[in-house]
């Protein structure tokens, strides 16, 4: 009897004992199962979140980053990067023309992605073009960046005064040295510079600087390039300078819109 009542002792501890166990499974599984929640939602929350910066028209904006770097909008351009960039990585995307002043980290890279290039730097200095309408570019004015052309996977590294360009008539990825990097810097001292630029490229480049209408009136020739640096904030002193390198008329229509006539190519 007593060998009986002792045995039924020592199976109820040992339900207990499971009892305990299993709870304490229960509890700690619970708390994982939160945790992971948790961490999601934050990853979710985190990846939801981004913040847009845009220049308009007719003005410039500089942005200092979460990571200390500072990029330098031109007319017409915008970024877009997550709320807390440079946590786990520094990536944003860009439209138009900046100019980057990158912090060194070596573990976190910083990524501009554009309609035609992805950019990868450390740290240095460059400039990158990718307006909607014409030539997209990367121009390094110190350091190094790789430079992925989103189209062909095809990369380029390249370093100070040296450039890739994207022409998105050709489809050419096309890689230029020993060029003078400081002259693409031109518009963030209030100039601007054009180098062998078809007409309505610069046609474009005046639109987003001065925030005028410039309506082309007969079609562009192959001969109407313009090259030089251009300065002033008057339009008109502009157009008048052009006119002399190029054969074209002008006429203002109303204050902010102005009809360009373009002469056909002299044999």
């Amino acid at each position: 009897m007593g060998d009986r009542i002792l045995l039924k002792i020592e199976e109820r501890l040992e339900r207990k004992k499971k009892t305990y166990y299993y709870r304490i499974s229960a509890s700690v599984a619970a708390v994982i199962l939160l945790g992971t929640l948790l961490f999601t939602f934050n990853s979710i929350f985190k990846t939801n979140h981004f913040i847009t910066v845009a220049a308009q028209f007719g003005e410039q904006k500089n942005v200092r980053l979460p990571d200390s770097s500072v990029v330098y909008l031109n007319s017409g351009s915008s970024i877009v990067y997550p709320e807390h960039f440079g946590e786990d990585s520094r990536e944003i995307t860009l439209k138009g023309e900046a100019y980057f002043e990158v912090v060194h980290k070596e573990k976190h890279p910083f990524i501009i992605s554009s309609a035609h290039f992805k950019t990868q730097v450390l740290g240095t200095r460059f400039i990158v073009t990718n307006y909607e309408k014409g030539l997209a570019s990367v121009t390094v004015v110190s350091g190094k960046v790789k430079v992925t052309d989103q189209h062909s996977s095809k990369s380029e590294i390249i370093t100070k005064n040296q450039r890739v360009s994207y022409d998105d008539v050709s489809g050419a990825f096309i890689r230029s040295n020993n060029i003078e990097s400081s002259n693409y810097l031109a518009w963030r001292e209030g100039r601007i510079f054009f180098d062998h630029a078809q007409i309505d490229q610069v046609l474009l480049t005046l639109q987003r600087k001065y925030n005028v209408v410039l309506k082309l009136d007969s079609k562009p020739y192959q001969c109407n390039t313009i090259s030089g640096n251009f300065s002033g904030n008057d339009i008109e002193k502009i157009l008048s300078s052009i006119r002399f390198i190029n054969d074209m008329e002008y006429s203002t229509i109303k204050n902010d819109t102005i009809k360009i006539k373009l002469k056909p190519c002299k044999n």
